[in-house]
């Protein structure tokens, strides 16, 4: 009866041994998530606060170049430099957030022989926000416009970087007797979204208020919190660490690129990724539609960063050599260089432009 007792009595103690540690886990693990949640809430606000400062400050970087003129009731911004006979008109790539500063090493080395013209569409560098579809044919028109109010008169030689090649396409099919030539600086085609599955007979236009829904979550951390600070800016837009570009050049490409990507799903920068029905009416007849057969320079980059779109990077150069073989008079150049090539190698893009300018005449 006694061995009974004892025996129950340590088993008691045992589990209340073992309850007492279990309770003791049960408050550290509590404790470590409020001690997370704390440390997170205050470099959320740390970062928050951080970024809004830099915001304070960047503002004043920021210097207007170029001039103003009025398209659709808001101010687009150019950048027009030197007085040649050829006429040179430069298209940012999409997302870029400076074109004047980011093609400025090579539009530097040009303007002494030819009239530069660099374009910042809506959105884009000094130009305004506004509300609305961006699609290829609504960017033309507001180009085209901002070029006769700037008193800058075709044909034009029209220099697309990336995804402004799809604009320039459409300009150059509608506009024949505007473009003189084409130099396309890595500059996207059409066939490019082949091999991203798009299928633009069957695809479903997206409900642009939806997709900032679901974009929200990001927007909220990147961009509102500010963890956007700390990325690479430098692998994303070279120029900023272009030796063409001086140090407070750089500050302020850096100062526009957080201006205009602080504003997220509302920047007019991100509503070019808006699938809606004129997106991709316009996306099938560009895709459709005749090649322009228009004099061509072309320079293709063997960037990795087109290996996870195209599969591999031969795709990537593949469907530039199928758009020069459809061109009479077309010219490819392959360069070992960044997407952003002509802010790393200027004097060598300038020679070859000349070289293919030469031939125009």
């Amino acid at each position: 009866m006694e061995e009974n007792k004892t025996t129950q009595k340590r088993n008691h103690n045992k589990e209340g041994r073992v309850k007492r540690i279990c309770l003791r886990i049960v408050k550290g693990i509590l404790i470590g998530i409020a001690v997370l949640f704390s440390l997170t809430a205050i470099l959320g606000i740390g970062t928050y606060l951080y970024n809004k400062t830099c915001f304070k400050k960047e503002a004043r970087l920021i210097q207007h170049k170029g001039e103003y003129v009025e398209v659709d009731g808001h101010n687009m911004n150019l950048l027009i430099e030197g007085d040649g006979e050829k006429t040179l008109v430069f298209l940012a790539g999409a997302g870029t957030p400076s074109p004047i500063l980011d093609f400025k090493p090579l539009t530097d080395r040009l303007k002494d022989d030819y009239k530069v013209v660099i374009i910042e569409k809506f959105g884009y560098g000094y130009s305004d926000e506004i509300d609305g579809e961006r699609t290829v044919d609504i960017i033309t028109e507001q180009d085209r416009q901002a070029l006769s109010k700037a008193g800058v008169e075709a044909p034009y030689i029209l220099c697309p970087h990336s995804a402004s090649g799809l604009e320039t396409m459409y300009w150059a099919n509608h506009y024949p007797d505007e473009v003189e030539a084409i130099i396309g600086l890595d500059m996207g085609v059409p066939e490019e979204y082949d091999y991203m599955g798009a299928d633009w007979d069957n695809l479903q236009p997206e409900d642009p208020k939806e997709t900032a829904k679901e974009m929200e979550f990001y927007n909220f951390w990147v961009y509102d919190l500010g963890l956007m600070r700390y990325m690479n800016a430098k692998d994303i837009f070279p120029a900023l660490k272009s030796e063409y570009l001086t140090d407070e050049e750089k500050r302020e490409y850096s100062a526009i690129m957080y201006s205009k990507y602080s504003m997220g799903a509302d920047a007019t920068i991100n509503h070019e990724q808006w699938f809606t029905e004129n997106f991709i009416k316009q996306m099938k007849d560009l895709h459709d539609g005749p090649i322009p057969d228009v004099p061509t320079l072309m320079f293709v980059t063997n960037d990795k960063m087109f290996e996870p779109l195209m599969r591999n990077m031969d795709n990537w150069l593949l469907i530039h050599k199928n758009y020069i073989d459809n061109i009479s008079n077309g010219k490819l150049i392959e360069i070992d260089a960044s997407h952003y090539f002509y802010t790393e190698i200027p004097e060598e893009v300038k020679a070859e432009i000349d070289d293919f300018i030469k031939t125009l005449d």
